[in-house]
């Protein structure tokens, strides 16, 4: 007679937390790839969004010799929402379709801390030559909150590079102090002199 051996296939306790610990740490390295490819694609998305505005902004004052500011409906002076001061690049000429460009760091909580009581979804505007006369000169900036989605003071950027403010006054995000740095994303045109 011919004896057949059965030998058991099944895995052994050991075998069992191996493969789980490898799938730990094969976790423990994808999750955290994952939110930073989420945090990097809302960090390109704010500057593929202000390079588009970009465009709008300098093709608005070919045409009419100045950057668009609204100020209609005579919002508080330190609200600078695009939604509110770039109407007329949608109206009557359409520089750009829609100006109702959401800020990717404000999607969850609107932007606080502005000292105006107003909150914000989207990006903010200001033109240096409507803002003031002591800040009158041919320059705009866009900014963002940021990843950190608080008010860094980033329409400040463009006062700093021309020496009326300190840089300790406000911040500018660096993706080289990690990608959930502190500080707000600006974006300067015009004949400005802060180097994006």
């Amino acid at each position: 007679m011919i004896r057949v051996s059965r030998k058991s296939y099944a895995f052994t306790l050991i075998e069992l937390l191996i493969v789980v610990a490898i799938i730990g740490i094969l976790a423990a390295i994808a999750v955290p790839n994952f939110l930073n490819a989420q945090l990097r694609a809302k960090v390109a998305r704010v500057k593929s969004d202000m390079k588009g505005l970009s465009i709008a902004l300098e093709s608005y004052h070919i045409d009419h010799n100045h950057y668009p500011y609204f100020n209609g409906y005579n919002f508080p002076a330190r609200f600078h929402a695009i939604t509110y001061h770039l109407i007329p690049l949608t109206t009557p000429i359409s520089y750009m379709s829609n100006i109702d460009l959401k800020d990717p760091f404000l999607n969850i909580v609107p932007a606080e801390g502005y000292e105006d009581d107003e909150l914000r979804y989207s990006y903010n505007y200001r033109s240096y030559e409507k803002f003031s006369d002591a800040l009158n000169f041919k320059s705009w900036i866009l900014n963002s909150m940021g990843p950190d989605m608080t008010a860094n003071k980033g329409l400040m950027t463009e006062a700093w590079a021309r020496g009326l403010f300190t840089h300790a006054e406000f911040a500018i995000y660096n993706v080289t102090n990690g990608l959930i740095s502190s500080g707000d994303m600006p974006m300067t045109g015009g004949e400005t002199r802060y180097s994006n």
